[in-house]
């Protein structure tokens, strides 16, 4: 008898839909121009960086997780993370990314437990992919408008 009454009460806590812990951020961004993107892919919003790449007039550099820092407050309109990777033989140069979000241009979209959706500006540096570009093989600082998507 105790056995089905914990059953009975057990099947309703069992269907029902409970939100997961974490999912990833796309991050999508263009220049005004079009000839600068970024696209980044973090886990849970704030945690760490999965994968990103920065295209500049078609020439694209890939990041890897390895060793990326990311801050992330939706209150203060904040988004800013540091990449940096190994020498990189195509660049032939240390592989670096530097990333910050205008908090006066933070709006929210979207702000569900499970949805969560940010239009901002932020300005982007890095390595410069483009042969030729600066003796410095950095990229010059380029402002951006950005979506980032969450879902759970």
């Amino acid at each position: 008898m105790l056995q089905n009454a914990f059953y009975f009460l057990l099947a309703p806590l069992l269907s029902m839909q409970l939100s997961a812990g974490s999912g990833t951020a796309y991050l999508q961004c263009k220049s005004a121009s079009g000839k600068t993107v970024f696209y980044a892919e973090l886990q849970d919003i704030d945690g760490l960086l999965e994968k990103a790449h920065l295209t500049i007039e078609g020439i694209r550099v890939n990041y890897t997780p390895g060793d990326a820092r990311t801050i992330f407050d939706k209150r203060l309109g904040v988004l800013t993370f540091y990449i940096q990777n190994e020498t990189d033989t195509q660049l032939k140069a240390h592989k670096f990314l530097k990333f910050w979000s205008i908090p006066s241009s933070f709006k929210i979209i979207k702000n569900t437990e499970s949805h969560q959706e940010y239009e901002f500006k932020a300005k982007i540096l890095g390595s410069e992919p483009r042969k030729g570009k600066g003796k410095y093989l950095i990229t010059p600082v380029i402002t951006l408008k950005c979506t980032l998507v969450y879902k759970i």
